[in-house]
């Protein structure tokens, strides 16, 4: 399968993940510089060097690979059959014209991409689950944040559920990155279907850091909590 529909068949559930996490963003002045620990997205070079791809990190499973580093924000862990989508290729371009979407849904999802590559976000699709009709895939990223408590994550995270029309939505406490942090579960209307999303939030240093897993309804993967525990802050 090309990797231009592997990334037409997941556009929806990025442009909610992306959504979520940006809500906690400084509304007040985009404009001023983040925390020194979280470059801004104007401050990223023209050319993304391509995310790193390792061995696990110690505590994943066996068999599984790290995606990200430095140059992101953020790093995680992916199992056997995922693989890592280079946001910032023309084929994710291409991939967003074989969706078929005209005029203000079209340009929604590409400014979403677009957004989603300046933040240098880390994204990988289960490849086994694009034959299906949506590919279930994984990103992370950090934003430039003012947010400082678990009471803050939890009220911007249910601000953006109510915008997104988000329904069975469940926000508790968890241990992210190894810091306090959130985990949110949702469904969300797509024109792929209703969608299944499980997210985990952490605010540290200025910024906002999320990982999003997003699947059809009834096919979240079985470690998916796995994936999630993998995150680290770099």
């Amino acid at each position: 399968m090309m990797v231009s529909r592997v990334i037409a068949a997941t556009l929806a559930g990025t442009t909610a993940a992306f959504s979520l996490t940006a809500c906690l963003g400084d509304k007040k002045d985009e404009s001023a510089p983040p925390s020194s620990s979280a470059p801004s997205a104007s401050d990223a070079p023209s050319s993304q060097p391509p995310a790193s791809s390792s061995p696990a990190a110690a505590d994943a499973p066996p068999g599984w690979r790290t995606i990200g580093g430095p140059e992101n924000g953020v790093r995680i862990s992916i199992p056997k059959g995922w693989e890592d989508i280079q946001l910032t290729s023309g084929e994710a371009e291409e991939g967003l014209a074989k969706l078929g979407l005209k005029g203000a849904n079209q340009e929604l999802l590409r400014q979403s991409m677009e957004q989603l590559k300046q933040r240098k976000a880390v994204y990988a699709i289960e490849a086994e689950s694009a034959v299906r009709g949506y590919a279930t895939n994984v990103n992370a990223l950090c934003v430039p944040s003012p947010v400082t408590s678990i009471e803050q994550l939890k009220t911007g995270t249910r601000a953006g559920m109510s915008q997104l029309g988000a329904s069975d939505v469940q926000v508790t406490d968890a241990t992210v990155a190894g810091r306090p942090g959130i985990r949110t579960t949702y469904v969300l209307k797509s024109a792929a279907g209703a969608l299944t999303g499980h997210q985990v939030q952490v605010a540290q240093d200025g910024r906002a850091c999320s990982l999003t897993i997003t699947s059809k309804q009834g096919e979240m993967p079985a470690n998916a909590e796995d994936i999630a525990n993998t995150m680290e802050l770099v």
